[in-house]
């Protein structure tokens, strides 16, 4: 009587991890555009909730609403800051009501509404506008756009290689606009 063996012989196991070998390799070499395609586009949607935020904001609450980067270390004590030109490294998103209208945010008077996470460090974002959007009572933008005036352009360059950029439109009406895939760069 022969016993019968169950199982796998040595040359069926190599060939079996080296297909999965194979196959984990491509996974992970697509998976790092996707990555960073994810996190522009996550960047800009949320962007973009916080701008219709402060523009409903600022229509019901008749305030002005600003939305600039701040420094992240002034933001964190919650005291004075004055927006920074830059919307990349070392600063924070920020939304506050500006209660005496003059751009700055003083604790006393004026309340943060929002901050957004700050940007990876990698990462690099270009805004086409001042260095503020700003809504008035009826949820309009009252800074300068763009040498045309009607629109303020982000761009969004995950890992600063001008691959994967996205971008996001913003009207003088404040509404905000999800363009997706852009060949602006962040430059």
């Amino acid at each position: 009587m022969k016993n019968k063996q169950n199982g796998f012989t040595l040359l069926e196991l190599m060939v079996t991890v080296a297909i999965v070998g194979i196959i984990a390799s491509i996974a992970i070499w697509n998976s790092s555009d996707m990555l960073e395609e994810n996190r522009a586009e996550n960047f800009l949607l949320e962007l973009k909730r916080n701008i219709s935020y402060a523009r409903a904001q600022a229509a019901s609450t008749d305030e002005i609403v600003i939305i600039c980067p701040a420094p992240i270390s002034k933001v964190e004590i919650n005291r004075y800051f004055k927006c920074q030109s830059s919307w990349g490294e070392d600063s924070i998103i920020t939304l506050f009501v500006d209660t005496n209208n003059n751009g700055i945010y003083n604790w006393k008077k004026d309340t943060i509404l929002r901050t957004m996470e700050q940007i990876n460090s990698i990462d690099k974002v270009k805004f086409t506008g001042d260095s503020s959007l700003r809504f008035n009572t009826s949820g309009r933008i009252t800074t300068n756009l763009n040498t045309s005036g009607n629109f303020a352009g982000f761009v969004y360059c995950p890992n600063n290689d001008n691959e994967n950029n996205k971008a996001l439109n913003v009207s003088v009406s404040g509404t905000a606009f999800y363009l997706g895939d852009t060949t602006e760069k962040c430059d």
